[in-house]
């Protein structure tokens, strides 16, 4: 059965949001007491932010110009905004953590203090942030039971099920949902106003897709009878939201329809089809993507290809083909077409696309969050306007210093990535490094001098930035001392020395002298300060959060575990700290072996022996994999690096195991036509693509980037394999399934060709 569950969450939540401010205390703005224009007030804003969110930003502004609202209140509006008419969830979260800054004036306000955790606690859910959710839930939780409300209680209990069940808690998310249940319906009929109302759903349909994704179809069955019941009653409850009732009706259609398609009740199945079909809301995305889920169910090729393709229509149309909804809905749909229809070619052709489109989506994604961080600097600067309007030189400088603490850092970033290149000297990197800082420094210097009041700056400093420019011709340095104000070369060179840390003669020379060579080095430790943080930090962050979340579950109180459940958890937290410890020791390990141009000592080892200890050390392939070692060398012992050559081959064995799901790994010790001994690591997994064979070899380089790891392996194999006067390649001439990786080790001692050949199999 096609997985509905992250769509069920994220369609919940869109609407759980919709009257997010009406939800709050619904207290009136102080700027619509005090008389001021009726449309500045909290109520109208949370009309108009679903339809027109645009001029409830502008509003919104104006208020926080003429201080008709509270900090908080301001900011609370912003994040309400961006949940009601952008659905922009990051943007809300920047917003929502602001108005918890404020927090003695938002405790004072308990509806709007529980309201904006509770719904962080969504955003977080629905982002994946898990650990994060469970947290802002707690929290919710903790502010309902303060003031004694029974209703707020029962609504933190919905995200932190979720989160449970997505860090792996399957059974505690579903207890807590089975035991809120009833509380929730009740609270429901007690009081049925639209908040109420909106809540019981949203919990029952979060738990139906939570039983259904869960494939605890029995217990699903059971709570039919209260989602349909709580769906009815919508249609009493009076509410302001257009297409309310209807969205609820066709989400519940969408789930009774998933479970008769996964309980093999096709009959019952199309009942609720033709009442969604049939709905006003008939052709919306989102209802396509109901009909389109049950067609994919029941494995209904024909309708199947008809309703992804009016999907991709209106895609190309709206030009949404970059988003995961085009990958679920068009792209996915299309494989499974295709592979039903026995036309293989084609379903892995759209498997490049689908690689092609998360490739795109990605970048699409940082450009937004480019996006994001603009308007969030945009607001800054307008609160910064309202409350430093006497104090515009300070906030020159103020910028300033932030630039300049950001360029010295990101420099000192650069120049320990460098470090890791033995290309480049180290004192000439240092160099080079420090007077990029100095022209950077010059050049913000001289973009803010204009707007800066001359007599504010520090002289000394005027005139050595003076002199930098100055430094780069030819004129002498008496000259050059006595035209910045300096009286002579010795006061000078003085001053220079203790403001920038080299000579002012060493920064002339190399001024004019930094080579392109250096500059290319620049760009390439760039690049790899890019790699880096975006690849360490996601292969560290995912074992982090995973860590963090269930060490909350394991530290709570309040949250009771059984022996097993907390063997269970200590258990993925030890895994998680061992993946993170060996992705540390793994860089640590390429950087000692870079710090340093000596070859490793030699010595005399045995080749089976060595053989015998990267068995024993590498991970065990998959069932069905032969992994087998072999020495056909004809000889017993060489003379090496035994750490550095068990190194290699323990990285070569490890990638094999994890890129062939089927087949064999051979490693075997052979000797070539100059009498030099070889290893080759041959496998029948994924292979290496055309024109990749040295960028295999750069550091943070992965071909596939879906498949867990930094990209360090083969850079440390390389660097082994350097510093062993040995050679490491990818062997082309093997043409078969899979890759051939070649060790040459550079020994000067020939073989005899009528020496016996020896074969051992470990």
């Amino acid at each position: 059965m096609k997985a509905t569950t992250k769509h069920n969450i994220i369609t919940a939540l869109s609407v759980i949001t919709l009257m997010i401010l009406a939800g709050c205390s619904g207290k009136r703005t102080e700027g619509n007491k005090a008389g001021v224009d009726s449309t500045h007030t909290r109520e109208y804003v949370a009309k108009i932010s679903l339809h027109n969110p645009e001029r409830a930003l502008a509003i919104i502004d104006t208020m926080e110009m003429n201080k008709e609202a509270k900090p908080y209140e301001i900011n609370y509006m912003r994040f309400a905004v961006y949940i009601n008419g952008y659905t922009d969830y990051k943007m809300a979260d920047y917003y929502g953590k602001q108005v918890l800054k404020d927090s003695l004036e938002l405790q004072k306000d308990v509806d709007c203090h529980f309201t904006l955790l509770n719904t962080l606690a969504d955003i977080n859910n629905s982002n994946s942030q898990y650990a994060q959710s469970l947290q802002y839930a707690k929290a919710a939780m903790e502010v309902a039971r303060k003031n004694n409300r029974k209703e707020y209680i029962i609504s933190a209990t919905e995200p932190m099920a979720l989160s449970m069940i997505q860090l792996g808690d399957k059974e505690g998310g579903l207890k807590l949902f089975a035991e809120g249940k009833d509380a929730i319906i009740k609270a429901f009929e007690k009081q049925p106003d639209f908040n109420n109302a909106n809540n019981a759903y949203s919990f029952l349909g979060n738990y139906m897709g939570s039983l259904l994704s869960a494939k605890r179809y029995e217990e699903a069955r059971k709570l039919i009878p209260d989602l349909l019941y709580v769906t009815k009653k919508l249609e009493e409850v009076e509410n302001s939201v257009e297409g309310f009732v209807e969205y609820r009706q066709i989400n519940t259609y969408g789930l009774l329809m998933s479970y008769y398609d996964a309980t093999g009740d096709i009959k019952e199945s199309e009942k609720y089809l033709a009442k969604i079909q049939k709905s006003k809301l008939a052709g919306m995305l989102f209802v396509e993507s109901h009909v389109s889920d049950h067609y994919y169910n029941v494995k209904d090729v024909k309708r199947l290809a008809e309703i992804t393709a009016r999907i991709r229509k209106n895609a190309l149309a709206t030009n949404d083909t970059i988003s995961e909804f085009f990958i679920d809905y068009v792209l996915n749909n299309e494989k499974f077409i295709s592979q039903e229809q026995g036309n293989y070619r084609e379903a892995f052709a759209k498997s490049e696309v689908i690689n092609c489109v998360k490739d795109s989506l990605v970048k699409r994604n940082n450009e937004e969050e480019g996006t994001r961080l603009a308007k969030i600097y945009e607001t800054q600067e307008k609160e910064r306007l309202l409350t430093e309007k006497d104090a515009q030189l300070s906030k020159h400088k103020n910028i300033f210093i932030v630039v300049t603490i950001m360029m010295i850092l990101g420099t000192a970033f650069i120049v320990l990535l460098l470090l890791f290149n033995r290309k480049v000297n180290h004192r000439n990197k240092t160099i080079v490094s420090t007077i990029n800082q100095m022209m950077e420094k010059e050049g913000e210097l001289t973009r803010f001098r204009l707007n800066e009041d001359a007599n504010n700056v520090n002289p000394d400093e005027m005139r050595l930035m003076q002199s930098l420019e100055m430094l780069k011709g030819d004129k002498a340095m008496d000259e050059i001392a006595t035209a910045c104000g300096f009286g002579n070369a010795k006061a000078f060179n003085k001053k220079f020395y203790e403001h920038f840390g080299i000579h002012a003669e060493e920064y002339r020379k190399w001024s004019k002298n930094i080579s392109e060579q250096d500059k290319t080095d620049i760009e390439e430790a760039k690049h790899m300060k890019d790699s880096f943080i975006r690849n360490m930090s996601h292969e560290i962050r995912t074992p982090l959060n995973q860590i963090f979340g269930f060490v909350q579950l394991l530290t709570d109180p309040n949250i009771q575990l059984s022996d097993e459940e907390k063997r269970q958890y200590n258990d993925i937290i030890s895994d998680q700290t061992t993946y993170m410890t060996r992705l540390i020791n793994k860089f640590l390990e390429l950087s000692e072996y870079e710090s340093s141009d000596e070859p490793l000592p030699r010595e005399t080892i045995s080749i089976d022996e060595t053989l015998s200890i990267v068995q024993s050390t590498v991970p065990q392939p998959q069932a069905g994999v032969e992994l087998t070692f072999s020495n056909k060398s004809g000889k017993d012992t060489i003379e090496t690096n035994g750490k550095g050559l068990t190194r290699i081959l323990q990285c070569l064995v490890g990638n094999a195991v994890k890129f062939t799901p089927t087949g064999y790994i051979s490693v075997e010790c052979n000797s070539n036509e100059d009498g030099y001994v070889t290893l080759t690591v041959t496998d029948t997994g994924k292979g290496i693509p055309e024109g990749d064979e040295e960028r295999i070899f750069d550091r943070f380089y992965k071909v596939d980037s879906f498949v867990p790891g930094a990209g360090l392996g083969l850079s440390l194999v390389r660097e082994i394999a350097k510093r062993m006067d040995a050679t490491v390649n990818l062997d082309r001439t093997y043409t078969s399934q899979g890759s051939m990786f070649t060790v040459t080790l550079r020994e000067n001692t020939h073989i005899s060709k009528n020496q016996n050949i020896k074969d051992k199999t470990l």
